[in-house]
């Protein structure tokens, strides 16, 4: 198997079903990393003069690990470099003690904890790829059937119910009348043919070369078989709608909300490829969702495992500095320089994961058109250990908002995790773990004045590792701690809807209480202000961005510059989808 194809399945990755979370936590300890994940052959960057590898990955959340792990199990020597002091990305756990006890700590997600497709074998890209590599069966999976809606506009609360079973038509029976269940009914029976489409094409089919030929021929008759409906697949979920006439208002303000709870965006800018697939996940006989015991860092774990056990490696603490470029009118990328200034360079190829912004004279362009891209929101978030008596009857997931407002609004949606109530291991005895956050509707620019110093420089540039005091100096900045606290008033609100004593159990003996910003976000991430990614204008296809560059590019030609060096991103289906606009070319 080739780069190229590598690329293309891990590419693939983004039509994994994650609510996403990013991460984050503003202390002054940094993430440890889980026991497992210890004791797997990690490796610490030092001071070396060269070295060279067949490839190089940067970055190791997701999408970076599952390239690594496929790379070393097709023979290929791969290193996996990671600027964190841990593994995962948005996707990591990490341990905070209280006096609540001395052995065994509050083990929270950093990002997502509400999944589908992983705990059996599946059309979804990551669970090929834990298949591939020979780790699918080192996790456990906790399986469910929904979670919890709130709505502030009347108060009321509704759950969505997977499955065939009936039980989320009659919820929304009970929560906006018969008409609003049958137009349900109508829409999901026309988008039955939309839906099934969106997963004809095992990720492992696709190819970047010629190849593709073969692989995909015994699936193009299913293709042909939806006729012009394919086009609703990579248009805007809101052309199916169009489609098939949902004009009802709970459904249109529903979708909206599905749509941005896996996007960040709205209907109208969300792949319809995404929704449509979305709905067979959580409608199809049998439907559930998952949950790692252990929590998501034992699923970062198992992508480790699976890049170790093929003889790969990974490298922590190993900040990308520079990228080794040759030629002029093409550059070809045949390396990098790490922070401590060890040349590594790539026989074969270098893939830019997560966690990755390149600044180089060659793409000055392309980084000028990235700076007039429509950008999604950035985040708050709140973690909390608390004592669990009394709260026996709740559930693992909830999503709080306003459903007569725009979904998009200011810290309209919050979404809530308590994975303690499947595994409560992750606490000690008699605590839970909470983690809300607002969903990519923070404004970036009431923050920007905490990372200027005097002359009006930018203090804590991108490409920090997250670790160092610099990247850190924000937080030192007056006024950023009652900024921080006024912009987290938005999710105890929230999560009072669910317990309504939270701030008294977060006050308690034993309990933790963490607020991370938008510059915690730029911080851990490497987001450029924080921002969950690029979005496309309103009116124009969902692949399409201002200027010369398309998401089409990035995805479908894996953003190929002169063949050496790729890139993933976007803000459509979940959660791995970091902006590297320096390796972006102009679409053909």
């Amino acid at each position: 198997m080739s780069v190229k194809n590598i690329t293309a399945i891990t590419t693939a990755l983004h039509l994994l079903f994650v609510i996403i979370q990013l991460p984050i936590v503003e202390v002054n300890s940094f993430s440890r990393q889980s026991t497992k994940q210890r004791q797997t052959r990690t490796t610490l960057c030092s001071t070396r003069s060269e070295e060279e590898v067949d490839v190089i990955v940067v970055g190791s959340g997701i999408g970076g690990l599952s390239c690594a792990a496929l790379s070393a199990k097709y023979g290929l020597k791969t290193l996996c470099l990671e600027a964190h002091d841990v593994a995962g990305g948005c996707a990591h756990s990490f341990d905070r003690y209280s006096s609540a006890s001395k052995n065994v700590p509050f083990r929270f997600d950093a990002g997502p904890s509400l999944i589908s497709g992983l705990s059996k074998k599946s059309l979804n890209p990551l669970r090929q790829v834990l298949d591939a590599v020979g780790v699918a069966d080192e996790i456990d999976w906790h399986t469910y059937d929904g979670w919890v809606v709130h709505d502030y506009a009347d108060g009321q609360k509704f759950r969505l119910t997977t499955g065939t079973g009936g039980e989320w038509e009659k919820a929304i029976e009970e929560k906006a009348g018969k008409d609003a269940r049958y137009a349900f009914e109508k829409f999901r029976s026309d988008m039955k043919v939309v839906s099934n489409a969106s997963g004809f094409i095992p990720p492992f089919a696709l190819r970047g070369d010629a190849s593709a030929i073969g692989s995909l021929s015994k699936y193009m008759l299913k293709l042909l078989s939806i006729g012009t409906k394919g086009a609703l697949l990579t248009g805007p979920f809101t052309a199916c709608m169009e489609k098939y006439s949902l004009k009802e208002s709970f459904n249109v303000k529903w979708f909206d909300y599905l749509a941005f709870a896996l996007s960040g965006l709205d209907a109208a800018h969300t792949q319809g490829a995404a929704v449509a697939y979305m709905m067979n996940d959580l409608h199809d006989e049998g439907a559930v969702l998952d949950y790692p015991m252990g929590g998501m860092g034992s699923l970062i774990d198992t992508l480790v495992s699976g890049l170790n056990k093929n003889n790969g490696e990974l490298r922590v603490n190993s900040r990308v500095d520079k990228f080794i470029l040759s030629g002029e009118k093409k550059p070809e990328c045949e390396g990098v320089v790490l922070e401590d200034g060890t040349i590594i360079r790539a026989r074969k190829g270098v893939k830019l994961g997560e966690h990755s912004k390149v600044v180089v004279d060659t793409v000055n362009e392309i980084q000028e058109e990235a700076k007039n891209f429509q950008m999604t929101g950035s985040f708050m978030h709140l973690h909390l250990g608390i004592p669990s008596d009394g709260l026996e009857e709740i559930e693992c997931h909830y999503s709080v908002l306003n459903m007569d407002e725009d979904i998009t609004a200011k810290q309209n949606l919050v979404i809530i995790s308590i994975p303690t109530v499947f595994d409560p291991s992750l606490a000690p005895e008699g605590y839970h773990i909470v983690h809300a956050y607002t969903a990519a509707s923070e404004d970036f620019e009431e923050w920007q004045k905490f990372l200027e110093d005097e002359s009006g420089s930018d203090t804590t540039k991108i490409g920090n590792r997250p670790s160092t005091g610099k990247a850190q100096q924000y937080g030192k900045m007056e006024g950023y701690d009652e900024l921080k606290n006024i912009r987290a008033e938005a999710l105890w609100k929230a999560i009072e809807q669910i317990i309504p004593d939270i701030r008294d159990r977060a006050e308690a003996e034993g309990a933790i209480k963490m607020v991370g910003t938008p510059l915690t976000h730029r911080r851990y991430n490497m987001r450029h202000r924080g921002t969950y990614g690029p979005a496309p204008p309103v009116g124009k296809d969902v692949w399409e961005l201002q200027g010369a560059l398309t998401i089409r590019s990035v995805w479908y030609n894996c953003s190929q510059f002169s063949g050496r060096s790729t890139a993933a991103d976007g803000t459509n289906e979940g959660i791995e989808k970091e902006w590297c606009p320096a390796i972006i070319h102009k679409a053909n």
